[in-house]
């Protein structure tokens, strides 16, 4: 069965993302339909790929099994990458995870994958031009000090134009289940790549980190620990809700800092 441009969008996204539900690939591709159609389409391209064993999906749905087909947690195979690798001959071939991932885990990766979809429904809608975006492992950034070598694992990475201004970002995504200890040392990573002044040397600006956490709870408990400990640097973090995030990044660097 011949590929569509589609189908290598898809298998693209599942191999940069890591999990995607069906929900998020109608949110991607599909927006222009009507919602009952978005799923069905959604879930006709997905059987397709499935049938085809160049993607799977996870025993683990959203909302259980009650929820429909439209929960399944989508992954790219082995034999989805060789495919791929016919029109992105740079990607590498990864060995078969086992193991479904912990439930922590699944939740943090497709919160990840939220964020470049509500990143890509602007840029649909011509709010802004979204250059990049980048997952792990291509977002990381390895630097050395005096005394180590370090690398610093962001959750993504992002290049954006809105006007005539560029944007660029480093995204954590915090679903609140670390200790405010474990924020406040990776801020000090980034803290630390600040210094070398590499980013800045290449790029000319260093991002703006941004914490996308689920509620204003959350969000209050790390401002002030951000104010309590490392206040010399705020000027790097800025920490929104989910709700909170397509506004803010329309927004730019000017509205960054939220007072508490």
């Amino acid at each position: 069965m011949r590929l569509t441009n589609r189908d290598y969008e898809v298998l693209s996204l599942l191999n940069r993302c890591r999990y995607a539900t069906t929900k998020q690939l109608v949110e991607l591709y599909f927006r222009e339909n009507k919602p009952k159609t978005a799923t069905r389409r959604a879930n006709l391209l997905a059987k397709k790929l499935r049938n085809l064993g160049l993607i799977h999906h996870l025993e683990r749905r959203i909302g259980g099994v009650r929820a429909g087909s439209g929960s399944y947690i989508w992954h790219i195979t082995h034999k989805g990458i060789k495919v791929l690798r016919e029109i992105e001959p740079n990607v590498k071939l990864k060995l078969k995870n086992r193991y479904e991932p912990t439930r922590n885990h699944l939740k943090h990766q497709l919160f990840v994958t939220q964020l470049f979809v509500e990143l890509h429904k602007l840029h649909s809608e011509r709010k802004l031009f979204l250059e990049d975006f980048s997952f792990e492992p291509k977002c990381w950034r390895s630097f050395a000090t005096l005394f180590s070598y370090f690398t610093l694992k962001p959750d993504a990475f992002t290049k954006l134009t809105i006007g005539e201004f560029e944007e660029n970002y480093f995204f954590e995504a915090d679903n609140a289940t670390e200790h405010i200890g474990r924020v406040i040392a990776k801020c000090k990573q980034y803290i630390a790549y600040f210094n070398t002044g590499i980013e800045q040397r290449e790029n000319e600006v260093f991002p703006l980190v941004v914490w996308i956490v689920p509620d204003e709870k959350r969000k209050l408990a790390i401002l002030n620990r951000i104010k309590e400990d490392i206040d010399a640097y705020w000027e790097l973090f800025e920490v929104v809700t989910l709700d909170e995030f397509p506004e803010f990044i329309q927004g730019g660097r000017d509205d960054a800092r939220t007072e508490t």
